[in-house]
């Protein structure tokens, strides 16, 4: 049996996920029982032995985001992703109302309800490819807020390769040091 930290709200199901310090995280109904939640658990060890292995490495991989480091992706970020922004832009046919660089660790990118799209300086630690992908994925907001068939065809119609592309982001990048 796997030691969890149980989060009890006001939810309808159980879920389970590994957080950024490597701790299994349960999240309960507050009337599920402790005997229900534990089976939850043990029906998952599967699951858990997969995933634990990578969720040690990401917080290996955080730890060695310093400052120092998350500066320089910053100021590159800065200066690469805002001419992606543009050209892309003006392939799809969208204008975005602002470009802003964020230290997100949790998303690469997002566009408001005003179009203002934002970025993660994570994203240079990943190949162009999967950059490019990120900036037209935002850029499509823009035309379509949602994750709808359309929003994901007007992606396609930009760049056919996009889930080739997006899956180079769920890999580990190397962050120096």
């Amino acid at each position: 049996m796997y030691e969890y930290k149980l989060i009890r709200s006001k939810r309808k199901t159980i879920s389970l996920r590994i957080n950024e310090n490597c701790e299994l995280e349960v999240r309960a109904p507050f009337n599920a029982p402790n005997s229900e939640i534990d089976k939850m658990v043990s029906r998952q060890s599967d699951w858990i032995e997969k995933h634990m292995p990578s969720a040690r490495k990401r917080m290996e991989q955080s730890q060695k985001l310093t400052p120092e480091l998350l500066r320089e992706l910053t100021e590159r970020a800065k200066r690469e992703i805002p001419p992606r922004v543009w050209h892309y832009a003006g392939i799809m046919g969208v204008e975005p109302t602002g470009i802003r660089i964020t230290s997100a660790r949790k998303r690469f990118g997002s566009c408001s309800g005003r179009n203002s799209l934002c970025f993660s300086c994570l994203l240079m630690l990943y190949p162009q490819e999967a950059i490019d992908s990120v900036v037209v994925h935002e850029l499509a907001h823009i035309r379509h807020h949602d994750h709808s068939p359309a929003f994901y065809g007007f992606i396609l119609s930009v760049m056919p390769d996009y889930r080739q592309r997006e899956k180079l982001l769920k890999q580990q990048p190397d962050i120096p040091g």
